[in-house]
């Protein structure tokens, strides 16, 4: 199902659209938490000094895979505006296949 998003009131749209990031960022800073517990406990202050050096390292891989994502939804959203699915379809599998990309390229293994 499309939703069109110019007919309603914008509030009652974005409303869906932001539950899922908060969540998502949420859920990270658990696991930011549960990281450094884990580690700190079992590992060593060492250990746990390499998880906080390495950190912003990989929240700027993080960055940048979501940057070029939202980079597409310009490209989707006039696609999606001119009525060009294929284009659409084209747009999102192109920001999918670069997201893993930049993601293969800073180390992450699927």
């Amino acid at each position: 199902m499309l939703l069109d998003m110019t007919e309603e009131k914008p509030l009652k749209l974005m409303i869906p659209f932001m539950l899922p990031i908060l969540l998502g960022n949420i859920f990270q800073q658990f696991y930011n938490i549960a990281d450094v517990i884990i580690v700190g406990r079992t590992i060593g202050v060492e250990a746990l000094a390499a998880v906080g050096t390495v950190s912003p390292l990989f929240f700027m891989q993080v960055v940048l895979t979501i940057g070029m994502s939202n980079g597409f939804t310009v490209v989707t959203g006039q696609r999606y505006g001119a009525g060009n699915m294929a284009g659409v379809r084209r747009s999102v599998a192109a920001s999918i296949v670069l997201s893993i990309g930049s993601d293969a390229f800073y180390g992450q293994k699927y």
